[in-house]
């Protein structure tokens, strides 16, 4: 079980060159290219902000940094565990031929997913700054929630990229959990809106959590709250150990169904 990590730390500039080339790969072929890094985020936060502040007159004051704070890590999140379903697609001849880590490939699209989402949170701080929010000092704190959210993705994406072999349906079944989730998560909404009763039940989402401190960060000057930091810290460390121990126990089996 721990040789496979131990391989990974050896080979760890292995995986910084397969992010690189996925980076180079998937820009090449887009006019914009890495622009739409920065539009992405933008025009879906204009279409949030068109539908639930201009036509339903809801949402409040700086409604599109509230959605920038919810919507931005939660598309790194959602793009990072449906491509993992995928990982191992049509890569029979590089899994067969080559000895790497093949826990390298659905982490790399992780990595290359949470760069973006460093890119993605420069947008929503020159945003910030443009409706006037109080950035401070604490906003060095993001970096914890940014860290959690690694750990949690990286466990469901060593979870998804081995069931994906084992399951083609998987990914149409990813997909639509996914689109559920953005509705069962404070991406457009505040968790004050859910009654205080059932908020124990909502966290077990940990992406609720993740987007809540997301906010107390950039847009209330704040610390995250020490108790949500716990919970989901829990649920990532968990997801992660049940991940990796999952992905090792298949790997050698792989092979058989890719």
């Amino acid at each position: 079980m721990f040789s496979n990590l131990s391989a990974c730390i050896e080979r760890k500039d292995l995986l910084k060159q397969m992010v690189l080339s996925k980076l180079i790969a998937g820009q090449k072929d887009l006019m914009l290219g890495y622009v739409w890094w920065v539009l992405e985020p933008l025009l879906l936060t204009f279409v949030y902000w068109l539908l639930v502040s201009v036509i339903f007159q809801r949402g409040g004051p700086n409604y599109p940094i509230f959605v920038l704070c919810g919507l931005v890590p939660y598309r790194a999140i959602a793009i990072s565990v449906n491509q993992s379903v995928g990982s191992f697609s049509g890569k029979f001849s590089l899994i067969s031929q080559i000895n790497f880590p093949r826990l390298f490939l659905p982490i790399s699209d992780v990595v290359l997913n949470h760069v973006k989402l460093l890119f993605g949170f420069i947008v929503v701080l020159v945003m910030a700054g443009f409706f006037e929010v109080n950035l401070t000092y604490n906003i060095i704190y993001l970096i914890i929630p940014y860290s959690i959210q690694v750990m949690l993705v990286c466990g469901v994406a060593m979870i998804t990229s081995v069931l994906g072999v084992y399951f083609r349906d998987l990914k149409n079944l990813m997909q639509f959990i996914m689109r559920v989730l953005v509705y069962l998560s404070p991406v457009v909404y505040s968790m004050e809106r859910i009654p205080e009763r059932y908020h124990d039940i909502y966290l077990l989402n940990p992406i609720a959590s993740l987007i809540v401190s997301y906010r107390d960060v950039i847009m209330y000057g704040r610390a995250p709250d020490p108790k949500l930091v716990l919970i989901v810290v829990v649920q990532a460390l968990s997801l992660f150990i049940i991940g990796y121990m999952f992905f090792t126990s298949q790997d050698r089996k792989l092979l058989k169904f890719v």
